[in-house]
């Protein structure tokens, strides 16, 4: 009977019991990414996103893109056709999200077309992707400043 009390008082004596944490004990956690940079546990950290969480990012994105021009499509196209055009765009959309969902599953270190282009063709063409798109950028501002003169 005494071992029974002798082991109840040293579970609690004050060497087994916890000190409290304070708020300077606490860090946060810290990642290192790539793309974000430093991520910090009180900031929003994109990448332990789930599937719920990325599709619903994703869906804001789309829709708040193109929702400013659905009256004049609408207005355009008329009721059913306008429909038929939203129905048949969201079907695309998905399918194409779908795919670019499955390819970063499998090749998580690619974050963007560079890296993809360099995957595909390595170091060389990644770097003439990426001056393929620095002359697109050139030409497209060159294009709207020629159409905004006059």
């Amino acid at each position: 009977m005494d071992d029974i009390r002798g082991k109840k008082e040293d579970v609690e004596s004050p060497a087994n019991i916890p000190r409290q944490v304070d708020e300077g004990d606490l860090k946060p956690a810290v990642t290192e990414d790539a793309v974000f940079g430093v991520i910090e546990g009180d900031g929003p950290n994109y990448r332990n996103l789930g599937w719920v969480g990325t599709s619903v990012l994703m869906m804001k994105t789309q829709i708040g893109l193109g929702v400013l021009s659905i009256p004049s499509a609408f207005d355009t196209l008329g009721l059913v056709p306008g429909v038929l055009c939203l129905v048949a765009i969201a079907i695309i959309n998905s399918w194409c999200s779908y795919m670019v969902g499955s390819f970063k599953l499998n090749h998580r270190e690619v974050y963007g077309i560079d890296d993809a282009a360099g995957l595909m063709f390595g170091p060389v063409g990644r770097e003439i992707l990426g001056a393929g798109f620095i002359l697109c950028k050139l030409a497209i501002c060159a294009s709207s400043k020629n159409n905004t003169d006059g």
